[in-house]
């Protein structure tokens, strides 16, 4: 009887790859949920700013409707002092001593007659204003506190789902790294005086980008934390939105608003400082810092580091 040959054992690239596409998958589908949460606080931002706004116009329409109001009693006064009535053309031209006085007491009567028309008109069209203003901000806040609702929701769901993975994700992590080193001592065994890549300086940049790099290689080596945007710890979105506010340049906290919010860069054009997204959707960020690197936040488990920028599920790049 002819037994079949025992299945081959993994080599260890193999394991390797194994253990990586598992670690991958687990921490791309939590990236998704990360960034949908930093997304809805993105609108909550969005929403409180509108409100913030609307707010500030309602109030200016309210003060400017005190305003007319009270000219609309000066006039009222003024006519009262005067007893203004039907009579009153008979009061201004009873003595008049020629024709040319009565044509000037005439239009002087239209005037008064326009300018009491024209200060009860602004009133009623200031009081429709405030009113429209109004209807506006309470929509405004409705609409603010349903953003909230959203993202609370939403980053809660965020929150169960990290609890409930980061152990196996941490676990995927340590093996990989166990992995990685055992390959890189073969390496290393089969190319005597091979040495570890020296640590990634900052380029010689200039500007707002080398700014930003040289903030962004700073924190490496801190923990990578869901929703953080350092200064002790950061997500994917949130060390890029970083590193470009220390170079004065504002991005919101979501991988896929900031693709949105930049210039394309083709791959052969891309220059220090330039942002590199991944996944679709769009659910991770990364800078590069030149030789085909770029530094990154990469999921629960791990710090950020500097790796390069070769990945299957690149989608573009992006310069702020």
């Amino acid at each position: 009887m002819i037994f079949g040959q025992p299945a081959a054992a993994d080599t260890p690239q193999q394991q390797l790859e194994r253990a990586q596409d598992r670690l991958d998958d687990l921490a791309g589908s939590l990236e998704i949920q990360i960034e949908e949460c930093n997304l809805r606080r993105e609108q909550v931002k969005a929403a409180k700013r509108a409100l913030q706004n609307n707010r500030a116009e309602y109030d200016d329409t309210e003060a400017a409707l005190a305003t007319v109001d009270n000219q609309r009693g000066a006039v009222v006064a003024q006519m009262y002092m005067r007893q203004t009535s039907g009579q009153e053309i008979d009061t201004l031209t009873a003595s008049v001593g020629s024709l040319s006085d009565y044509a000037e007491r005439l239009a002087f009567l239209d005037l008064t007659r326009n300018a009491r028309t024209a200060a009860f008109e602004r009133y009623a069209a200031t009081q429709a204003e405030l009113a429209a203003s109004g209807d506006l901000l309470e929509q405004v806040t409705h609409q603010a506190q349903i953003a909230n609702t959203q993202a609370q929701r939403t980053c809660e769901k965020t929150r169960q789902q990290v609890e409930a993975q980061e152990e196996r994700i941490g676990e995927l992590a340590a093996e990989v790294e166990r992995l990685e080193r055992q390959r890189a001592a073969r390496d290393s065994a089969s190319e005597p005086g091979a040495a570890d890549s020296a640590p990634v300086s900052a380029p010689n940049v200039s500007g707002s980008a080398g700014e930003a790099v040289a903030f962004g290689l700073a924190q490496v080596g801190k923990p990578y934390g869901w929703g953080g945007s350092g200064p002790g710890s950061y997500d994917c979105s949130g060390l890029t939105m970083a590193s470009w506010a220390a170079a004065g340049v504002s991005l919101p906290h979501n991988s896929g608003m900031q693709y949105s919010s930049t210039s394309r860069v083709s791959r052969g054009a891309l220059q220090p400082g330039d942002l590199l997204f991944f996944g679709s959707p769009i659910h991770h960020v990364g800078m590069y810092v030149g030789n085909g690197k770029m530094v990154e936040s990469p999921h629960s488990g791990l710090s950020v580091r500097v790796v390069s920028i070769d990945r299957s599920d690149y989608v573009g790049a992006g310069r702020p």
